[in-house]
C-alpha cells in the first residue's frame, strides 16, 4: 500500500498547480539532484530510490546540468593499428562543475545565513519546480475560494514517486547539506530551516521533452544581472552599504547597471560603477590593495557601527578631497560632477588609480596625520595626466594616433605629445599603482612626480 500524503493546492491548468509548503515536505517529496549522477551511483547513499532514479533519468538528462564532469588527462601510448606513438584522453575521475561550487559554497552561505535571520536584512528562495511525468488527479474542493484566479485541489501524493526537480536543484542541494547531520547549523536551526516555507510549482503528465523546453525557458529568457547590478542591489554587505552612503553623502550619483560606464551614463553625470566604489571604499577601510580586490568578504572589519561610521566618515572626507582637488563642480541639479574618474587625459580612469586611491584613504580611517599631510602634498605633486612615466603603474600607455588621408589612403599618424591609456592586469600592477602614490621616495613614485633626475616636480601637476 502507497503511503500518501494530502496537499493542497491551486490548479494552473491540466498540467500545473502551485502550493506553498515547509522544506521538510518539500524534501520527502523529491530527489536530490546528486542521486541523478554517476559519481555518486555507485555508492548506497541513494539505493532506495534507484527505481524512481531510472526512471526520471532520462528526463534529468535532458533538462537539468550536470553536478560533476569527467576529468580527463592525455595520456601517450602505441596505436596497435598504426605502430604510431600518439596522445588520447582517458577519464581520471570527476571534477566538480561550477553549478556544483556554487550549490555548496555560495548557496549553503546564503541559506544558513540570510535566509534564516531575522529582518530587516532579509533574504528569500525563489519558486522550486517540480516535475513528474505521471499524470497528478485531484479532487476539488468547492468550498475554499482563495481569490486566486485558480481552483483549489486537493491531491494525494505517492511518496514513493519522487519529483524530479526541473528547476532548483542547486537550493535543493544546499538546503540538503545545510539539514545534514554534519552541517554546521545547530539543532534549532536546522529544526527551524525545516518550517521555512517555500513555493512550489509542480508540473506533471508532460513528456520530458516539452519539460526541457521548459527548463530552457525558465534559464535562458530572463537577463542575467551583471555583477554590478548586483552589487548596486546588496544591501547585506556591510562595504556595499558604506560606499553607497559615502557616494551619496558626496551628492555623487554611480552607475547601478551594467557592466561599464558608459556614454549615456556619463551625459547623465555617473562616472564610477557601483563595483568600483565599493573596491575603492575596501581599499580605504582595509588600507590594501590585495584585501580590497579579494574575493575574501572581510566583514569583520565593519562588524560593529563604530568602524562602520569610521568608515564611511573617512571615505566622505578623503574622496570628498579628491573632488575638491580636482575641482569638480556642483551641478544644476545639486549633484557634483565625478567626470574625473572618466577623463581620457587623466590617469584616475584606472582602476588601479582608484583603489590605489582608497588605499590612501585608509590614514583617515585610523587617522595618522603625518600620513595624511602627505597624502594631501601627494595630490599636488602627481602629475595625473596620461603620459608615458604611468607605464605600467596605471595600465598601458600608447601614443595617440589618428586616421589622415595620404594621396587618397587612410594611414593612422601620431599625435605628439598625446598619449591614450590602456587597462592592464589590475593585479599585476597593483602594487605599482599603490607604491606611486604613497611613497614618494620609490622609483615609481619619482616618475609620476616627475623626479626621475632629481628634478622638481612640474607646477602643472594638476
Amino acid at each position: 500500500m502507497a503511503i500518501t500524503t494530502r496537499v493542497g493546492a491551486i490548479s494552473l491548468g491540466p498540467n500545473r498547480l502551485t502550493t506553498v509548503i515547509p522544506i521538510s515536505l518539500l524534501m520527502d517529496i523529491t530527489i536530490s539532484g546528486m542521486a541523478f549522477e554517476p559519481k555518486e551511483k555507485q555508492g548506497d547513499r541513494f539505493d532506495h530510490l534507484t527505481q524512481r532514479v531510472q526512471e526520471l533519468a532520462p528526463a534529468r538528462g535532458t533538462i537539468q546540468r550536470t553536478f560533476f564532469a569527467r576529468a580527463m588527462k592525455g595520456v601517450r601510448g602505441v596505436d596497435p593499428q598504426t605502430g604510431r606513438t600518439r596522445t588520447h584522453r582517458e577519464p581520471i575521475g570527476w571534477s566538480p562543475t561550477r553549478k556544483y561550487v556554487n550549490a555548496t559554497k555560495g548557496l549553503v552561505d546564503y541559506i544558513q545565513g540570510p535566509f534564516l535571520d531575522s529582518p530587516p536584512l532579509t533574504a528569500t528562495l525563489p519558486a522550486f519546480v517540480l516535475y513528474s511525468p505521471e499524470q497528478l488527479t485531484g479532487e476539488r474542493n468547492t468550498s475554499v475560494d482563495a481569490s486566486m484566479g485558480g481552483e483549489y485541489y486537493v491531491y494525494e501524493l505517492d511518496t514513493s514517486r519522487k519529483f524530479m526537480l526541473a528547476d532548483g536543484e542547486s537550493r535543493h542541494l544546499g538546503i540538503e547539506i545545510s539539514l545534514s547531520p554534519t552541517s554546521k547549523l545547530s539543532g534549532s536551526r536546522r529544526e527551524k530551516l525545516k518550517q521555512e516555507l517555500v513555493t512550489v510549482e509542480i508540473i506533471h503528465g508532460i513528456p520530458v521533452a516539452a519539460m526541457g523546453q521548459m527548463f530552457a525557458d525558465l534559464n535562458g529568457k530572463g537577463v542575467t544581472l551583471t555583477r554590478n547590478e548586483v552589487d548596486s542591489l546588496n544591501i547585506r554587505d556591510p562595504w556595499a552599504r558604506a560606499a553607497k552612503e559615502i557616494f551619496a553623502e558626496l551628492r555623487m550619483p554611480l552607475v547601478g547597471s551594467g557592466r561599464q560606464v558608459t556614454a549615456v551614463a556619463m551625459a547623465e553625470n555617473k562616472h564610477l560603477l557601483v563595483g568600483q566604489a565599493i573596491t575603492m571604499t575596501r581599499a580605504l577601510g582595509l588600507g590594501s590593495y590585495s584585501k580590497a580586490t579579494s574575493t575574501i568578504s572581510y566583514d569583520d572589519a565593519l562588524k560593529d557601527d563604530v568602524q562602520y561610521a569610521q568608515v564611511v566618515k573617512a571615505g566622505v572626507e578623503w574622496f570628498g578631497t579628491i573632488l575638491d582637488h580636482f575641482e569638480m563642480p556642483t551641478l544644476d541639479d545639486g549633484n557634483r560632477s565625478g567626470a574625473i574618474f572618466t577623463d581620457p587625459d587623466r590617469v584616475l580612469k584606472s582602476m588601479p588609480i582608484k583603489v590605489a586611491l582608497g588605499v590612501m584613504g585608509h590614514d583617515w580611517v585610523a587617522p595618522n596625520h603625518s600620513r595624511q599631510e602627505q597624502h594631501l602634498a601627494s595630490l599636488r605633486g602627481i602629475n595625473w595626466n596620461v603620459n608615458p612615466d604611468w607605464q605600467g603603474i596605471a595600465g598601458k600607455v600608447n601614443p595617440a594616433k589618428r586616421k589622415v588621408k595620404v594621396d587618397g589612403k587612410t594611414v593612422e599618424r601620431r599625435i605628439p605629445d598625446e598619449f591614450v591609456l590602456v587597462a592592464a592586469s589590475a593585479k599585476e600592477i597593483g602594487a605599482n599603482a599603490v607604491r606611486a602614490l604613497t611613497d614618494p621616495d620609490s622609483p615609481v613614485g619619482r616618475r609620476v612626480r616627475g623626479l626621475q633626475d632629481g628634478t622638481t616636480a612640474r607646477s602643472d601637476a594638476v
